[in-house]
C-alpha cells in the first residue's frame, strides 16, 4: 500500500509539474504573438499571464532564455518535419519538386516566424539558446550531407559536389534567407524567393553538367 501511495503521489507531482510548465509555455507564446521581440517580454509578464508565482517559474526555468529553448522545441520539430521531405529525396530531383517542398517549408516558417526569429536573435547573446539553435542547424547540415551522398551514389547529384561543405553553406543560406528575405515578404515576393531558392539548390547539387 505504501508503494502504491508513493507512486500515486509521484504521478500527481508529475502531472502538476506538466500542467505548470504548459501554462508558462502557453503564456510565453501568447505574449510573443503580441510583442515585436522576445526580448520585450519579462518574467513578470509571463507569471502574470500564467497566473503563477515567481518561485514556481524559477522552479522549472533558469531564466527567459531557458524558457525560449523549451518553447522552441515544438517549432524546431515542425521545421525539421518540413525539411525532411527534401532530405528523403534520392534521385531524379527536379526544380518543381524543390519548389513544392520549399513552399511547404516556408509555410511552416511563416506560421512560426516570430518564435524562430526570437531563437535567431536571442542566440546572439544567450549561450544556451545559441547552443540549441546551432544544434538544430548542425542536424540539418548532417542530414543534408547524407542526402547528397545518397543522391551521388544513385547518379542523381553531381559527383564533384563536396557533401559536407555544400550542405553547410546551403543550411546557413536557407536559415538566413528565411529570416532576412522571407519573413518580411509579401505573398508574391515569397513565391519568387521560393522559386529562386529551388533554382539555386538544384543547380548547386542536381543539375547535370552541360554537354
Amino acid at each position: 500500500m505504501t508503494g502504491d501511495a508513493s507512486s500515486d503521489s509521484m504521478t500527481k507531482r508529475q502531472l502538476q509539474r506538466a500542467a505548470s510548465v504548459a501554462r508558462i509555455v502557453t503564456a510565453a507564446e501568447d505574449l510573443l504573438s503580441e510583442s515585436e521581440r522576445f526580448s520585450d517580454i519579462s518574467v513578470e509578464q509571463v507569471i502574470a499571464r500564467a497566473g503563477i508565482s515567481r518561485s514556481t517559474f524559477y522552479s522549472y526555468f533558469d531564466d527567459m532564455g531557458h524558457l525560449l529553448r523549451v518553447v522552441g522545441e515544438g517549432v524546431v520539430g515542425e521545421v525539421a518535419t518540413s525539411a525532411r521531405r527534401w532530405m528523403d529525396l534520392d534521385s531524379g530531383v527536379t526544380q518543381d519538386q524543390l519548389v513544392e517542398i520549399f513552399t511547404g517549408l516556408v509555410a511552416t516558417y511563416h506560421r512560426r516566424a516570430k518564435l524562430l526569429a526570437a531563437l535567431a536573435e536571442t542566440s546572439v547573446n544567450d549561450p544556451g539558446v545559441r547552443e540549441e539553435f546551432h544544434g538544430l542547424l548542425t542536424i540539418g547540415h548532417v542530414e543534408l550531407a547524407k542526402h547528397i551522398r545518397r543522391a551521388q551514389m544513385s547518379g542523381g547529384a553531381r559527383a564533384e559536389v563536396d557533401p559536407e561543405s555544400t550542405a553547410a553553406w546551403l543550411v546557413w543560406m536557407v536559415e538566413r534567407g528565411l529570416y532576412q528575405q522571407v519573413r518580411p515578404a509579401s505573398p508574391a515576393e515569397t513565391r519568387r524567393h521560393v522559386a529562386s531558392l529551388a533554382s539555386i539548390v538544384w543547380h548547386a547539387i542536381y543539375a547535370p553538367d552541360p554537354v
